[in-house]
């Protein structure tokens, strides 16, 4: 194998390992670090109480109303399934935020 094989090589394995990379993380992680943000802003909005537990959900609502117009893919990355819905907890600010995105139109 020559200099010119072994360079051509690397750049294909470089550019597999990047592409393969950002697939996953979008695909992966992108949906958990939104929905921890969130989660976190949440919980401490209510803690401060910049926020009341009641007006998470109607926040969530808004929220997701401008998210699934302006830009979906976020939006998609805070949706949850019916079954996660219908299981949402009435005390986890977090689950009343996701639980509004989700009923947002």
């Amino acid at each position: 194998m020559n200099r010119t094989q072994a360079a051509l090589i690397a750049a294909l394995t470089t550019l597999l390992g990047f592409a393969g990379g950002y697939f996953f993380y979008a695909h992966t992680m992108a949906r958990y670090d939104a929905v921890s943000s969130v989660c976190v802003a949440m919980q401490e909005a209510v803690r401060l109480q910049m926020l009341a537990p009641e007006q998470v959900r109607q926040l969530g609502m808004v929220t997701g109303s401008t998210l699934k117009r302006d830009h979906r893919a976020v939006a998609d990355k805070l949706s949850i399934s019916d079954h996660s819905a219908r299981e949402a907890s009435p005390q986890s600010m977090c689950s009343q935020f996701l639980l509004g995105v989700h009923q947002s139109r």
